[in-house]
């Protein structure tokens, strides 16, 4: 979504009108990891397919996966390299005029990404590339990341939406339903 502006709109949590309100939303807590807290607030943003997009799209997922879920530095850096592969293959590779971007938390420890193109097809799948070609191997990397980080991601049945599922900690959240 794009406001008048121009500008990406984000969506995110509404700031609370009384002071007491106030002062809990400002009270640290971690609400990805702890089952009593409420999950946090989804975040989304749609961009043209532009390949400086990816910039923003992976900007925003940094601070929703630092500032809202706390997860680890080293676990955010490799969910960055998921993230913009499949929004960098989304930008390549749709017909559409925009890739949205959306996040959220299905259940505590958890992390949920969608990247949606508009573009029905047949679903990729990771290929190993030649050696000295650059490009080709953005799913490869993706499938390689998304294991280490104990997750698991696809594509949609119409091939429109690529997914993942990735625990916030270490050895957290699995058991995310499958597409």
């Amino acid at each position: 979504m794009t406001s008048v502006t121009g500008k990406p709109d984000i969506i995110g949590p509404v700031p609370p009108a009384s002071v007491e309100q106030r002062r809990v939303a400002l009270t640290p807590h971690y609400p990805c990891t702890t089952a009593e807290m409420p999950l946090p607030a989804p975040v989304a943003i749609s961009v043209g397919r532009e390949a400086q997009h990816v910039r923003q799209v992976r900007s925003l997922a940094a601070a929703w996966l630092r500032n809202v879920c706390h997860m680890p530095e080293s676990r955010i850096e490799q969910a960055l390299v998921v993230i913009s592969e499949l929004v960098t293959n989304a930008v390549l590779h749709c017909t559409g005029q925009c890739v949205t971007y959306t996040s959220w938390a299905p259940k505590p420890g958890l992390v949920r990404v969608e990247i949606d193109d508009g573009t029905a097809g047949e679903r990729p799948k990771p290929q190993r590339a030649a050696p000295l070609a650059e490009s080709g191997r953005g799913l490869f990397l993706t499938d390689a990341f998304v294991a280490d980080l104990g997750g698991e991601w696809g594509y949609c049945k119409d091939g429109t939406t690529a997914w993942c599922h990735i625990p916030v900690h270490e050895g957290s959240a699995r058991g995310a339903v499958r597409e």
